[in-house]
């Protein structure tokens, strides 16, 4: 690394450009390595004694402030800066500057819209008194990414990843491939392409970890791609230990989001293997969570996104769809409504169908699997689509979306497997049975196992009113009523009443 006393010696020697060089190639290996206090110290090199000098030393010692993880600081010191230097002639760079501290700092405390609007205007176009250096643009693009995929947006994080290319292209150096590759892994997990975006967040992950990028400049969004292809790989044991591990980075650096979005995820993992008193437990703990916070900004909607998932697989469709409303129509809501859709029967005209994208990997699952409910014509077969479907599976990776289907989907696919074996169908039938087990042993009771007037009765013996006013209120005959409390509790497997009212809870029959 460069040292202060090369620079004095530059200056001393008046060699302007070499100064410029030392300074900005020890300035962005300490950003990288965390090291913002000596960034500070540094900036006293960053510009001369002119008040437009002085406005761009006060501009970068802002960015070691940031390396360093001071949020609140740096966001305060960047409005200051942003109302005093309004009349310098190098006023647009600073503003750049600015925006990409802004970027950053609401980012990590959860202002998702606010840090992509910041984004944009640091990288609108350039004016005369300066430009941010292609790397530090190519970085905002991958924060602006990370938030696409929260969103689950699959196509404009393509948009972007164009973007970030064109600026790779056009740049004289080549010192962002980090943030190209990780760029690239989200995109390639957005769209389904979970083996090829996996091998690529983990290059990621091993050349930051090898080289001791930190704080800002970690590889924590690559973990997280890491995590959500486990997933899809219908590995949820190491999709949660890789979650755990987001949110232990996400609280060394401040980077409230990451720990949200990870521990979304592991509650949404709980839900997918029936563990549904967990899951609501940890919703609601995450939701304390946030509202220590003094502006939660964003962070309400990637809560509800969990809950969301939760009460889907409870089938409380009324509070699926009231969730759902006061959501951004991203793709993962629209997904869960449909199911809603036919899980009731209600499928939509087969052309609609027909209709829907399928340019990535992810789309096409979604579609064929979507095709497959529909009873065979001349022209379709359920077969054929669920076949179709399996192929791009095996090619991209894609598991959990088939490993926890039910009924219909998984007859085929145990049907499919048996008469056209191949290794990937053998495995993944195994995983789909081992889930049907799983599910049954952590859920002992199911709402079906009851009636819908013992499922009343259940309701009122939470209330702790005696028996013969329960008859009374339902009117049910005495005799009656010990035949249904006899029934519940044979199927809740309980010894009486407190007991038959805890498992009820557990279980949210009640």
């Amino acid at each position: 690394m460069i040292t202060t006393q090369a620079l004095n010696h530059a200056i001393s020697q008046t060699e302007s450009n070499l100064l410029y060089e030392l300074f900005v190639t020890n300035a962005r290996q300490l950003a990288v390595t965390g090291k913002g206090q000596q960034l500070i110290k540094l900036a006293m090199f960053a510009g001369d004694n002119s008040a437009d000098g002085v406005f761009l030393r006060r501009a970068f010692a802002l960015l070691g402030h940031l390396v360093n993880l001071e949020y609140e600081t740096s966001e305060s010191l960047a409005h200051e800066l942003e109302i005093e230097a309004k009349n310098s002639s190098i006023y647009d760079f600073i503003l750049k500057v600015i925006n990409y501290v802004y970027a950053i700092c609401w980012f990590a405390k959860g202002d998702l819209q606010g840090s992509k609007n910041a984004i944009n205007k640091a990288l609108s176009k350039k004016r005369s008194s300066g430009d941010l250096d292609s790397v530090d643009k190519i970085q905002l693009i991958r924060i602006y990414c990370a938030i696409l995929v929260a969103e689950s947006n699959d196509r404009e994080i393509l948009e972007q990843l164009e973007k970030a290319e064109r600026i790779a292209k056009a740049s004289l150096v080549n010192n962002f491939a980090i943030h190209i590759m990780t760029i690239k892994a989200m995109v390639l997990q957005q769209q389904g392409e979970y083996l090829k975006a996996f091998d690529l967040a983990k290059s990621v992950v091993v050349t930051s970890e090898a080289n001791g990028f930190s704080g800002i400049h970690s590889a924590i969004d690559a973990k997280f791609i890491m995590s959500n292809c486990y997933f899809a790989f219908s590995k949820l044991d190491r999709a949660n230990e890789m979650l755990e591990e987001v949110k232990s980075d996400a609280l060394k650096y401040g980077m409230h989001t990451w720990y949200v979005l990870a521990e979304g995820s592991i509650i949404r993992n709980l839900a997918g293997t029936a563990k549904m008193k967990e899951s609501l437990d940890r919703t609601i703990e995450l939701r304390n969570f946030i509202n220590h916070f003094h502006d939660p900004y964003d962070f309400s909607w990637l809560v509800d996104i969990s809950e969301l998932y939760i009460r889907f697989k409870l089938k409380d469709n009324n509070r699926v769809r009231d969730i759902s409303q006061r959501l951004p129509d991203f793709y993962f809501v629209r997904q869960l409504v449909d199911a809603i859709t036919y899980v009731d029967g209600k499928l939509p005209n087969i052309e609609e169908v027909l209709n829907l994208p399928e340019s990535t990997p992810r789309q096409k699952i979604y579609k064929y699997m979507y095709l497959s409910e529909y009873p065979a014509t001349v022209k379709t077969s359920p077969r054929k689509y669920m076949k179709e479907a399996l192929r791009v599976a095996q090619d991209t990776g894609s598991r959990e979306i088939f490993v926890k289907q039910r009924d219909s989907h998984l007859n085929l696919i145990l049907n499919i497997a048996s008469e056209e074996p191949s290794l990937f169908l053998e495995e993944l039938t195994r995983d789909c049975l081992k889930r049907v087990e799983l599910e049954n042993a952590d859920i002992l009771i199911k709402n079906e196992s009851l009636t819908s007037r013992e499922r009343q009765v259940l309701k009122h013996l939470s209330t702790g009113r005696p028996i013969g006013l329960i008859g009374k209120e339902l009117h049910i005959s005495q005799n009656t009523m010990k035949t249904h409390l006899r029934n519940i509790y044979r199927k809740l497997q309980v010894d009486g009443r407190k007991s038959a009212v805890e498992k009820a809870t557990e279980n949210f029959l009640i």
